[in-house]
């Protein structure tokens, strides 16, 4: 505390000599400051100790102590480390919420356009796998592509409909996979 380290005891003292120390931390003859040293410069900058009122708060806390209000000056320091905490991580937080929403619209926008063909193909597959369980996933793949091309020249690359195929969980759980099926077409 303030008073052990200035070797007081402001019961033993006058009102007058209490007043006369507050006015002293008050007007800042008897400087009060956190023992905590901030090595980083970059910290004490981020953080901006004197323009963000925390110093305020421990004179306050002393003046108090001074005064003989030992239980408040105790409430005010406690006071002082949360905000001080809070302070320090405020910048922390901010930056993990920015993460947060940079990541949250990448997710949306991931999630936007699907391709147009992306549903015949997951048709297809559904279909081929209910005739044809054991028909492999890349073989089943290329095959879908192969058909799709004839129809059409905008197509995703082969790799992008084994990805769908594969994100979907129609392949059908059963052993030993084969290229020995046709795709099953149904009239839409």
């Amino acid at each position: 505390t303030v008073c052990e380290l200035l070797g007081i005891t402001p019961a033993k003292m006058s009102l007058e000599e209490r007043l006369s120390f507050a006015s002293d931390i008050e007007n800042e003859k008897i400087v009060v400051a956190s023992n905590l040293i901030l090595e980083s410069g970059d910290v004490a900058q981020a953080l901006d100790y004197k323009e963000s009122g925390l110093s305020d708060m421990l004179k306050a806390a002393a003046i108090l102590e001074v005064m003989g209000f030992e239980r408040l000056s105790a409430q005010m320091r406690k006071r002082y480390g949360e905000l001080f905490v809070e302070t320090l991580m405020s910048g922390v937080r901010e930056e993990a919420y920015a993460k947060k929403i940079i990541s949250e619209d990448r997710s949306k926008a991931k999630k936007g356009k699907t391709n147009k063909h992306h549903t015949e193909a997951l048709r297809i597959a559904k279909d081929t796998w209910e005739k044809y369980p054991n028909a492999s996933l890349a073989g089943l793949s290329e095959e879908i592509y192969a058909h799709l091309h004839k129809q059409w020249n905008d197509l995703p690359v082969a790799g992008t409909i084994k990805t769908w195929l594969q994100d979907s969980g129609m392949n059908p759980d059963v052993k030993p996979k084969n290229r020995n099926f046709k795709l099953v077409l149904q009239q839409v």
